[in-house]
């Protein structure tokens, strides 16, 4: 069994990181991107989207949790 508060130490920063970058890939697939990647420009800047860059934050996100700093 997994023990969750030993993975989840939230004294961490990368733990922190994680959760945010999971939290916002999830949000991406709640809200319907289907398309594989989408660049939108505007006077705020690029805008990065689609199911390729929220699979690599879940990816990262989930490394970040997961990985134990060192220090």
């Amino acid at each position: 069994m997994i023990n969750l508060k030993k993975l989840l130490n939230l004294k961490e920063s990368s733990t922190k990181t994680g959760l945010m970058l999971l939290g916002s890939a999830v949000i991406g697939l709640l809200t319907g991107n289907s398309e594989l990647v989408t660049v939108t420009l505007g006077e705020s800047g690029a805008q990065l989207g689609g199911a390729i860059p929220v699979a690599a934050a879940a990816t990262i996100g989930l490394w970040d949790v997961a990985r134990k700093e060192k220090g």
